[in-house]
């Protein structure tokens, strides 16, 4: 693999013509080191890379991608080759078609003409993941420079540092339905993910991302900033699902107890009324005093019991708007990560990056 050229400054958009002139020269030179003119014959990828890496404006934004996410000189020398463009919406989606229902696509490497393609995130709150999906990309782009050897030998690592994951972490859904979409995709996508998400991975891993980044930690630091928006939001939906379904449980039980209480009652006061209605029922004032007493303290039990049940429903009632309103707001984060809104019912499994 042949190393990237030198870091190059940007100047002012007057001095274009010059850059340029200097990467001919750049080309010119590198291809003499190596022997002999037929060198850029040879490799056409890498000429290539160059002319694109010298021809491309990055935007400040692309800019601050490759700087936040520590991309070291070659990391920014194929980020920039790739030519990255953010795209808004329906722009994006027709570049970088999805198919997966309740996957959000928020960035590809199209083979066909290496290049990068963001998804436009509006939301401030999620600006940090913008530069990991750059950084994915990336390694996306990296991955396709790679020899059948070199990637090879990094199969086996991938595995291991995957391995490592928790079966019930996100991320083994998100590979499972990358191979059911393409089983040729696990690797790519792995060396792609492991890069930027995993903070403990083999040495040898380490070692072969140091070509990309200057300190891979910050990139993964970013990533954790979003995971923990997404699992605090997990964790409160899972939370308020549960308290609902208590609830629910309790008020079902006291309210069909209650009933079973009232109709008792309703049958003891009717034969109570009886009683004192037919002559001779009661021999003694005392007794019916006692007796209706008894009954009146059974009324006055059910009514406390009631509105308890009724105090629950009230809260009951709340837990379900706070949950809806949460909802909602794990459904305009889909939005905002390009995907299609699934909103939840209480006792579903909550939504995951």
């Amino acid at each position: 693999m042949s190393a990237p050229p030198p870091p190059r400054s940007r100047g002012a958009r007057a001095g274009r013509a010059l850059l340029v002139g200097l990467a001919s020269v750049c080309i010119a030179v590198q291809a003499a080191l190596l022997g002999t003119a037929g060198w850029a014959v040879a490799n056409p990828r890498t000429v290539g890379d160059l002319v694109a890496y010298w021809q491309y404006d990055p935007t400040p934004a692309i800019a601050g991608y490759a700087t936040r996410g520590a991309m070291s000189d070659h990391g920014r020398f194929l980020f920039y080759a790739s030519t990255p463009q953010v795209l808004p919406d329906g722009e994006f989606d027709r570049v970088c078609a999805q198919a997966e229902v309740g996957i959000g696509v928020l960035g590809c490497y199209t083979l066909a003409d290496g290049r990068i393609y963001l998804f436009d995130i509006t939301n401030v709150d999620l600006d940090e993941f913008e530069v990991v999906v750059a950084a994915h990309e990336m390694l996306h782009a990296a991955w396709s420079r790679l020899s059948a050897e070199e990637q090879a030998a990094v199969e086996a690592p991938l595995e291991e540092a995957f391995a490592s994951v928790p079966a019930e972490s996100e991320l083994v859904e998100r590979i499972a339905a990358y191979e059911a979409a393409d089983p040729d995709s696990r690797i790519p996508e792995l060396y792609a993910i492991v890069g930027t998400e995993l903070e403990t991975i083999p040495e040898v891993l380490e070692q072969h991302y140091a070509r990309y980044f200057d300190d891979r930690a910050q990139v993964v630091a970013l990533w954790k900033q979003v995971e923990a928006i997404f699992l605090e939001l997990q964790a409160e939906l899972e939370r308020l699902s549960a308290e609902i379904d208590r609830l629910g449980a309790e008020i079902d039980a006291e309210q069909a107890a209650a009933e079973q209480v009232a109709a008792v009652l309703e049958a003891d006061i009717a034969a109570f009324n009886a009683r004192a209605a037919r002559p001779g029922g009661y021999t003694s004032q005392s007794a019916f005093q006692r007796d209706r007493q008894a009954l009146l303290d059974r009324q006055a039990a059910l009514t406390r019991s009631i509105e308890a049940t009724n105090a629950k429903i009230d809260t009951y009632n709340a837990l379900v708007e706070e949950f809806t309103a949460l909802n909602e707001e794990a459904a305009a984060l889909d939005k905002d990560l390009n995907i299609d809104p699934q909103p939840l019912a209480p006792g579903d499994a909550a939504p995951a990056p």
